[in-house]
């Protein structure tokens, strides 16, 4: 019971705690409804397609990769948003077809991992990835070097660690923010343009058959909250200039544990709290074992010695006798079948046999005892000879 009290006194303030994550969880939803709209939070890339149709770019989402028909006349540009690689690279054949016969398209190095065990498409085109840690400080001081940018610009640039794209008859470069953790690398030197940021480049553009493949390194910079910075939605429009786009950006697989604590945290949360004062309650406590008093109590031979007395109060001197007489003739039974059916005398051969004790101990012993109480001496003699008996059977 006094447990009890305590758990109860310890779900108190854990039941005020779930009424205020309620609360504050119900501030946030009223907050979200003012700010994106449900259709927003759940595509990152919604005002990449408005931007698209705002040009009068006719664009199109594509439910899959299969079946993607071959470009026509009309100059077609595929952006593939996602990042399931193995997706990506189990349809790169489909994909490298289609470029050929004239496709543009534009894809992020995101989902290639560092080490390739298989053939994946960008390490089908040459294009390896590659951690910008890795690589040579001489290689950077040198990009440095070459770089065009003024001296003041490239001052206030280098914190911010922009990517610039250079155009022809262009005198400044449009700056994109790329995570600049990574490094594009064009193994087979087929790239014909590019973009560098101070330490290594971010975007490679090179032909294939009759077509043109884009790769960036990620696709951030056309998220909803990066597409208004800097030049983001120019190299949008840049890329999808006079064609006709598809994208193709199905919705991320959620896992049920993963909507189970989107819709309800805070179910989940005072759930998992039951479940730990549960595990506390029912959990043995850790302390120094306390020794059980041990309370005297009686040897077996003293509760046989109890119990004889007792009978020996009660019933008498012959009642015992006659107690172990009768076990004796069992016994002797067990031994000798037909032993109760034979004369006394009889018996008394059979049990000198059986024991081999004398016939004058055993006649002395096994005749029916008096009806006059013994001396003492004579009655623990008496019961000493039937044990003696009783121990020989």
């Amino acid at each position: 019971m006094k447990r009890l009290y305590l758990t109860l006194i310890t779900l108190l303030p854990l039941i005020a705690l779930g009424i205020w994550l309620s609360q504050q969880t119900t501030l946030e939803s009223q907050r979200i409804e003012l700010g994106a709209s449900p259709a927003a939070r759940t595509n990152n890339y919604l005002a990449m397609e408005y931007f698209l149709r705002e040009q009068n770019i006719v664009t199109e989402v594509l439910p899959s990769l299969t079946g993607l028909p071959l470009p026509t006349s009309e100059q077609q540009t595929l952006i593939i948003l996602s990042h399931d690689a193995q997706l990506i690279n189990k349809q790169h054949t489909q994909l490298l077809d289609w470029v050929a016969h004239g496709g543009h398209l534009v894809l992020s190095a995101q989902h290639e991992a560092l080490v390739n065990t298989h053939q994946s498409l960008l390490s089908h085109l040459g294009i390896k990835k590659y951690r910008v840690a890795e690589l040579d400080d001489l290689e950077r001081r040198q990009e440095r070097k070459v770089s065009t940018v003024p001296a003041t610009t490239e001052t206030l640039l280098e914190s911010a660690q922009l990517t610039r794209l250079y155009l022809e008859n262009e005198q400044s470069p449009a700056y994109l923010a790329f995570n600049t953790q990574y490094h594009l690398e064009d193994t087979d030197n087929r790239a014909y343009a590019w973009a560098n940021s101070q330490v290594a480049t971010h975007m490679l553009q090179l032909s294939y058959g009759q077509g043109l493949v884009t790769v960036l390194n990620d696709f951030n910079l056309w998220q909803n909250s990066h597409i208004g910075q800097y030049d983001h939605a120019w190299l949008l429009w840049y890329l999808s200039q006079d064609s006709q786009v598809r994208l193709f950006n199905p919705p991320s697989q959620q896992g049920f544990f993963k909507l189970l604590w989107h819709y309800y945290a805070v179910a989940c949360m005072l759930l998992l709290v039951l479940l730990l004062l549960g595990a506390w309650h029912a959990a043995p406590r850790f302390a120094p074992i306390q020794s059980a008093t041990c309370t005297p109590r009686r040897q077996l031979i003293e509760h046989i010695q109890a119990g004889v007395l007792f009978n020996l109060r009660y019933k008498g001197q012959r009642s015992l006798l006659l107690s172990l007489q009768k076990d004796i003739k069992q016994r002797a039974q067990q031994r000798f079948p037909g032993f109760s059916s034979l004369a006394v005398a009889e018996q008394w051969q059979v049990l000198r046999q059986l024991s081999r004790q004398p016939v004058s101990l055993i006649s002395h012993s096994m005749r029916p005892p008096a009806t006059k109480k013994l001396s003492a001496q004579s009655f623990t003699q008496h019961v000493a000879n039937l044990q003696q008996l009783r121990n020989a059977l």
